[in-house]
């Protein structure tokens, strides 16, 4: 019964640790989500998703790099979701297109990141936005350095053709 007691008593504590170490992310959570996915409350759903799965996990995290780690996870089921959209996209008329997102007041530069890959964007605003180096992208998205590096080299080629067509 000792044990079950330690257990409650402990569980407070590691809410707030877990609170403490990754609640400081969320709004940059949602912002990438919102690029991979398209949609603000899709992202939303997905950082809650998130969330939930990191505190599953808290246990295995090892404690080095808190946003890291919650963005790959995030990426993850961005990533998974916006795979599923696409395989239904065709079977189902939708309302909206595909970029029905973009309604900032830099409507080109949403564009131009709409029409990257998803791994093209995910990479170049995990580099150019949160300052992630390639070695680290490449741990979060499970590919080497290398791959992270073209997939950045295309990503900014695109980004410069579209927005200097513009």
């Amino acid at each position: 019964m000792e044990g079950l007691a330690y257990v409650d008593a402990a569980a407070p504590a590691r809410d707030d640790v877990f609170t403490a170490t990754v609640g400081q992310h969320y709004p940059g959570l949602v912002r990438r989500l919102t690029a991979v996915v398209g949609d603000r409350e899709s992202a939303l759903d997905l950082a809650q998703e998130t969330y939930l799965r990191a505190y599953r996990a808290w246990d295995r995290f090892d404690g080095t790099d808190a946003r890291a780690w919650l963005y790959t996870i995030g990426l993850r089921l961005a990533f998974n979701e916006r795979d599923r959209r696409r395989r239904w996209s065709g079977l189902l008329s939708r309302r909206a297109g595909p970029q029905a997102w973009v309604a900032s007041e830099d409507r080109g530069l949403h564009e131009a990141l709409g029409g990257l890959r998803r791994e093209h964007r995910a990479a170049l605003l995990l580099n150019a936005v949160d300052g992630y180096t390639q070695a680290e992208i490449g741990a979060m998205l499970d590919v080497p350095p290398g791959t992270v590096a073209s997939w950045l080299s295309r990503a900014k080629a695109h980004m410069r053709e579209v927005l200097n067509d513009a």
